[in-house]
Order: C-alpha cells, then sequence, then structure tokens
C-alpha cells in the first residue's frame, strides 16, 4: 500500500493543498457549483411533483370501484340442475334460431373438454344472446 505525500516545502503559502481546498477552518461544508444547483433544485421539483401526482391519483382512484361506474358483467354463474344439458341451458338464454353458437359459448367461457355437465356443477352462462 503506497501513500502521497506532499512536501510542505514545496507548497506555496498563498496556495491551497488540494485536500484543503474546499474546506473552511475547522467546518467542513459543501460548495455547490451553479450546475449542482440546478441539479440539486431539478431533483427536489421533480420529488415534488411525483408526491403531489401520486397523492391526486390515490384521491381520484378512491372512486373508481364505485356502483356507478360499474359495467355489468356479461356473465352468470348458475348451478346446473339434475336432467339440464348444453343445449337446453342454451334453449333457455336463446328462445329461437341457432343455439349451436350459445352452446360454444358456454363451452368457451367454462373450458370445458366435452359437453357433459353434472348435477351440481357450476357454470358461467352468457347473459346476452
Amino acid at each position: 500500500m503506497s501513500s502521497l505525500a506532499v512536501n510542505p516545502s514545496l507548497v506555496l503559502k498563498s496556495e491551497k493543498t488540494p485536500v484543503n481546498r474546499y474546506v473552511s477552518s475547522g467546518t467542513q461544508s459543501v460548495r455547490l457549483t451553479p450546475r449542482g444547483r440546478a441539479v440539486a433544485r431539478l431533483a427536489v421539483i421533480t420529488s415534488l411533483s411525483i408526491l403531489l401526482l401520486s397523492g391526486f391519483a390515490a384521491l381520484t382512484g378512491a372512486s373508481a370501484g364505485s356502483t356507478d361506474t360499474a359495467i355489468p358483467t356479461p356473465y352468470i354463474k348458475v348451478s346446473v340442475k339434475p336432467g339440464e344439458t348444453l343445449w337446453s341451458i342454451a334453449g333457455s338464454i336463446q328462445s329461437d334460431g341457432d343455439l349451436r353458437a350459445v352452446v360454444a359459448d358456454i363451452l368457451e367461457i367454462n373450458n370445458l373438454k366435452n359437453p357433459e355437465l353434472q348435477a351440481g356443477q357450476k357454470i358461467y352462462i352468457p347473459t346476452r344472446p
């Protein structure tokens, strides 16, 4: 380990050594350049802006789950009754027309691999055909 020593006789009396250049007698203080002051101000302004924006978002986000703006879900959960099939459930949703699209929707919504249902099974059905 080596250290660098400054010969005191080579240093002029009016010139300060690099160690003592920014240290005032006994108390250590930091002097910022104009560029450093600008960076510090920018950091403070940015921090305050983020704080204000997050507070505003917290206040306005609190009413996001209110019932006034809630969108109804297009599905309802039903329990399958004994003897019911996908076709009978699809027929109760859409009484006229082709039921294949409704049955396909029920299969897709519930991620069913086959159209067999069991009594008591919970499935989602579309509220609108």
